[in-house]
């Protein structure tokens, strides 16, 4: 499969020469309302692709694919805004053409410059910013598919389901009820509109069994009926503009928008897509599929901001496409980094203080996703101060903090910070193992149950440090204990976890873990570097896998999984090599020893960036890979995979 990022100066073209994962490429678009579009270039392979739309703090799904029938895919141009497939052509499969006087067959793996755009079969999709969508086929003579799976997000109930559809103001609807089976009462309706214009189609209205074959491999449900709704007979060329959403007045709303003002948005996207992918400047040589991974990422990191149409106003940054839609803490503190080095400090700060609001007020935890009602870690809270932190300090080296923080401001944040350590230590601390003891969840490492893990501790630690400056620079009575405790903190952080030159991820166990990197990342002071050397020394052939990339556990161990597991989780955290993890990891040897772990950095760049480009989702980095050999897995698009590789390259090539 041959791959091309357009950018505004030039492309540039790569290409995935592995059968298995180049059936499993994908493309996504997304808008800031939190509708998206992702659909596999030959074929969906997983359940929740398609297009799905955002309403009432709801996932909804609503298109499953659209096929022209019977072609190929051949290359795929990915714009961000704009995505082209080209197709095989039927007229051009076996051309002979001559060549200094001697005739030879030319074959199917033409590479994109050689070919002639313009008389190949292609189509284009747009997502419109306030929804809808812009589909458009050229030089086709066939049929083309329209198959949906109108539902909620997770709502796999197979009855009750009913389609029914009309046609309105030259728009052919399709409307889905999705019915309660013991009350026949209505639980929610959804709607898709085709603008019926020079309009040649045979409605279908038909049920067929349809396979997900990442579902299958995941052990989910991967067996589903979906609709075929109706077929569009294509002569030459065809442009069609839909609607999708919860009354046929939005629909018609977004496609009249569309309509009447294509060009205008569509302008308007590629402004912001040519600002975004423009090259940074580094200090060091940056090689050229780096450079466009970098590029091609810093635009995708702004896909996941949810921000409302109207006011402008940001809503947060949600964790990942398909399966994570949502807001979470976690993920989005995380991800914030890379905010702040792209100069983007009023979004920062606006999420900072509204996450600074949430913090609870008897357990100092912040909720884990958006939603009422969501369970709370202490995590949370522990990221934010850390991005507070990096924000300030960044702030204050360009001398610009009075610009954006008041004294008042900085001395709420030290408040509810201070509030918030004095009601953890209250509810966590355990004074007999003088440790922070935590939830199963409270980690990042979510499906593993561990009552006092590494690194929570650290963040524990780099928290108490944060409250510690704050203290400093604001001149607060509490500097001086702050300091105590946090001297004490790290003492015994140092004398339980630093066994046998290895940092171990629980107190009385010698497992190894990858938070032995994240642990350097948010407090390197916990050792001395000549220690921090000895275990990152013994401890990468052990965590290092097949594919260079750093597994999340030792491969001794005896939970070590090498495959991904899917939905079990078994994997997830016992072997599977997390990307933001890895990202990590190549930051903290950089900064430790460049020179010594150079090859473990050069492997963690290689594979970061080839997932990126030639893997999953094209121009988005996957959320984890395999042990055993390099695959995107686990969710295919994941912000903190693509914002921590834009905070490595920013750190490893020095970005001026």
């Amino acid at each position: 499969m041959e791959i091309r990022y357009n950018f505004k100066e030039n492309f540039y073209n790569f290409s995935n020469d592995d059968l298995e994962e180049g059936k499993n490429l994908s493309f996504l678009m997304t808008n800031a309302k939190g509708d998206f579009l992702n659909l596999g270039v030959e074929k969906n392979i997983t359940k929740f692709q398609g297009l799905n739309i955002f309403e009432k703090n709801d996932i909804f799904k609503i298109i499953d694919s659209i096929i022209p029938e019977n072609l190929e895919v051949k290359n795929i141009i990915y714009e961000g805004f704009k995505v082209k497939r080209i197709f095989k052509s039927r007229f051009t499969e076996d051309v002979l053409i001559e060549e200094e006087g001697e005739k030879k067959e030319k074959n199917n793996d033409l590479k994109i410059e050689n070919i002639n755009e313009d008389s190949q079969p292609y189509d284009t999709f747009y997502l419109g910013p306030n929804g809808g969508l812009v589909y458009e086929i050229e030089n086709f003579e066939g049929v083309l598919k329209f198959f949906l799976d109108m539902r909620k997000m997770n709502d796999f109930d197979k009855w009750g389901r009913d389609y029914t559809s009309f046609k309105e103001d030259n728009i052919l609807f399709m409307e889905y009820k999705k019915k309660t089976p013991s009350t026949n009462q209505d639980e929610y309706k959804l709607y898709l509109g085709i603008k019926t214009q020079n309009f040649d189609y045979i409605l279908k209205n038909e049920w067929i069994e349809n396979q997900y074959p990442y579902s299958k491999k995941r052990n989910s449900l991967y067996d589903l009926y979906i609709y075929n709704f109706v077929d569009v007979n294509i002569s030459g060329s065809k442009r069609l503009i839909i609607g999708a959403g919860i009354s046929k007045e939005q629909v018609k709303s977004q496609i009249e928008l569309l309509e009447k003002h294509e060009a205008d948005v569509i302008e308007l996207d590629r402004e912001m897509y040519d600002e975004l992918t423009k090259e940074k400047k580094f200090e060091l040589p940056i090689p050229e599929n780096i450079s466009v991974a970098n590029r091609i990422s810093n635009y995708s990191i702004y896909r996941f901001i949810r921000q409302d149409f109207k006011t402008k106003e940001y809503l947060g940054l949600v964790a990942g496409y398909p399966w994570f839609p949502q807001i979470w803490t976690r993920d989005e503190l995380i991800s914030l980094r890379a905010f702040i080095n792209n100069g983007e400090y009023h979004l920062v700060k606006t999420r900072l203080l509204y996450y600074l609001d949430l913090i609870d007020e008897k357990t100092g935890e912040l909720p884990r996703i958006n939603i009422e009602g969501a369970l709370k870690s202490v995590d949370g809270t522990f990221w934010l101060a850390k991005r507070f932190e990096d924000l300030i300090f960044h702030l204050d080296e360009k001398k610009e903090l009075e610009k954006y923080f008041s004294d008042d401001e900085l001395n709420k944040i030290y408040d509810e910070f201070l509030k918030a350590f004095n009601n953890i230590v209250n509810v966590s601390w355990d004074k007999n193992e003088e440790l922070l003891r935590v939830k199963k969840g409270d980690s990042w490492m979510d499906t593993i149950e561990v009552n006092f893990p590494l690194d929570i501790q650290v963040q524990f630690l780099n928290f108490t440090s944060c409250l510690s400056f704050l203290a400093q620079i604001l001149d607060r009575k509490e500097k001086i204990k702050l300091n105590e405790f946090e001297f004490l903190l790290k003492s015994k952080i140092r004398s339980v976890y630093f066994r046998d030159g290895r940092l171990f991820q629980e107190k009385d166990e010698d497992k190894l873990t990858s938070n032995i990197f994240l642990a350097y990342y948010l407090y390197p002071d916990l050792l001395l570097n000549e220690d921090w050397e000895r275990i990152f020394d013994n401890s990468l052939l052990l965590l290092t896998n097949e594919t260079g990339l750093i597994s999340t556990l030792s491969k001794k161990d005896t939970n070590f999984k090498e495959n991904y597991t899917g939905e079990d989780n078994l994997s997830y955290h016992n072997g599977d090599a997390w990307f933001w993890i890895n990202n990590i990891a190549a930051m903290s040897m950089n900064h430790l020893n460049e020179k010594k772990y150079r090859k473990y950095i050069s492997k963690i760049l290689y594979n970061s960036t080839l997932d990126i480009l030639e893997n999953g989702v094209l121009g988005f980095a996957s959320e984890l890979s395999s042990a055993s050999k390099l695959k995107a897995e686990g969710n295919q698009a994941q912000l903190w995979s693509s914002s921590t590789y834009l905070e490595m390259i920013d750190f490893i090539f020095k970005r001026k």
